[in-house]
């Protein structure tokens, strides 16, 4: 078999499929760094200092879902040590806030309990660097106090989608480097949260590289496996200047037939864009000049969750507990936006035929109904498939949503558009590359009455889940 054929068998497991519909969710980053306004501390700020009085989980939760967000992530413990949590294995906490004077203290609870209550997705990030706990460094020790921590988070909260990892990592102060268990880690998590993806430092879920929104032109979920976290480990003992320098290199192509003619062995591992609303994770009052508007918020969502990646956005609360109103203002507005942007389907009422399909199972008709089993394929020896959507009068749109059925794989790798005005005849509004899970194509709005999609290159068996003008 060719690469390109080999990669179109690869398929994602029923996590990532679940992850990627998740689609667009909400990264908080709150606790000491937050109180002392720093991004990391030290593992010396006394936990007495933290007090967030007017924090209100059910707050939290409503504001992310007006946002639009699917989910949440919480970064329950950073650098410093600090757990958002009442653990029983450090009182490096939220129990040591002996000053916040409320009857519960264990964020964890208070805000997956939120989630669960209101409908929304609850995740965790987490860092295995600790510069507050003693046994950092020791090797065995501090990887088994580690792994307690993540089994007391993974069995004391209800499901968690999402695990996230960072990478971070420095010497205790003998000079002892800690070697983290990262097997181990995953271990754990595949034990007790066997539903959630592991990402960043994580074998399911890709980062894709910066922080700043800057993307490939087509970011493919079927890649070589030597992107997998696990050659990256194995990468990292290879400390020589020719490793550096290459680990550096950033490949703007990773997926494409030219890209991996050399390659025999590809995984399945999505991409996850994530940044924050201001230049940096923490809340701090002098970032505000540097909040993203709503209008560069909707291009952010347009280039990640239309373009087959999955959108992570910090959104930093103040040290009291609250979300800053200017914050509060745009999201509120963007999820406002989102939701009526998406709310009309132009193709409801449509009629629909094809160049060909495999069978009846496998009808251009399933391609307007909303049940995810009803997909179409074409023909095997239809080269270029086309989809004509005919509307029963003239409507416009400006946006038209592709997916395919990823459950059977990545498989499009070039799209056109058309157009018919009322003339009878196509004229030719956009093209593209990628589809994957989704990819939403943004045109000039104009009064329609066909639109033309047709798949001009794909490898494998093509299977799309719906085509939608909105």
């Amino acid at each position: 078999m060719k690469p390109y054929e080999i990669a179109a068998e690869v398929k994602p497991s029923a996590r990532q499929i679940e992850w990627q519909k998740t689609e667009f969710y909400g990264f908080i980053n709150f606790g000491l760094a937050t109180t002392v306004n720093r991004e990391w501390t030290d593992g010396d700020v006394d936990p007495v200092n933290f007090v967030p009085e007017e924090f209100d989980a059910a707050e939290w939760v409503q504001f992310f879902k007006d946002a639009g967000f699917k989910g949440m992530v919480l970064n329950v413990k950073h650098h410093d040590g600090f757990c958002l949590w009442c653990s029983e294995h450090t009182d490096y906490g939220v129990e040591g806030a002996t000053s916040w004077d409320v009857p519960e203290r264990d964020i964890v609870k208070m805000l997956s309990d939120e989630c669960r209550e209101q409908g929304l997705k609850f995740g965790i990030s987490i860092s295995p660097l600790d510069r507050h706990e003693e046994s950092y460094g020791s090797g065995e020790e501090y990887n088994e106090y580690f792994k307690a921590l993540l089994k007391e988070l993974l069995t004391k909260y209800g499901d968690i989608f999402y695990v996230r990892f960072d990478g971070a990592a420095e010497p205790d102060e003998d000079g002892n480097v800690q070697e983290y268990d990262w097997q181990g880690y995953y271990d754990v998590v595949r034990e007790y949260q066997p539903d959630a993806v592991i990402a960043l430092v994580g074998p399911d879920v890709r980062w894709y590289g910066n922080e700043w929104g800057v993307l490939r032109e087509d970011e493919w979920s079927v890649v070589p496996e030597r992107h997998s976290i696990y050659s990256a480990f194995e990468r990292a003992k290879d400390t020589s200047r020719k490793a550096r320098k290459r680990d550096k290199k950033y490949e703007l192509d990773l997926g494409s037939r030219k890209a991996i003619k050399k390659e025999s062995e590809f995984i399945w591992y999505p991409c996850e864009v994530s940044m924050s609303i201001r230049d940096r994770w923490y809340y701090h009052k002098e970032d505000e000049y540097s909040a993203k508007t709503k209008d560069r918020l909707h291009k952010l969502y347009l280039q990640t969750v239309g373009k087959n990646c999955c959108f992570m956005l910090g959104v930093p609360p103040m040290k009291n507990g609250k979300f800053s109103d200017m914050e509060t203002q745009i999201l509120r507005a963007f999820g406002l936006d989102i939701k009526r942007a998406y709310a009309y389907k132009v193709s409801g009422n449509a009629a629909i035929e094809a160049t060909s399909a495999l069978s009846d199972k496998y009808s251009a008709e399933n391609l307007l109904k909303d049940d995810e089993s009803l997909t179409w394929r074409p023909a095997d020896n239809d080269a270029e498939p086309e989809i004509t959507i005919t509307l029963p009068k003239k409507d416009m749109f400006d946006k038209v949503c592709v997916m395919e059925n990823i459950a059977n794989g990545q498989h499009v790798e070039g799209y056109e558009i058309y157009i018919d005005e009322g003339t009878g005849k196509f004229k030719k509004v956009g093209s593209g590359g990628i589809v994957g899970y989704k990819r939403i194509h943004k045109i000039t709005p104009c009064e329609v009455t066909r639109v033309k999609v047709k798949i001009t290159s794909y490898r494998g068996k093509l299977e799309l889940q719906s085509v939608t003008m909105y």
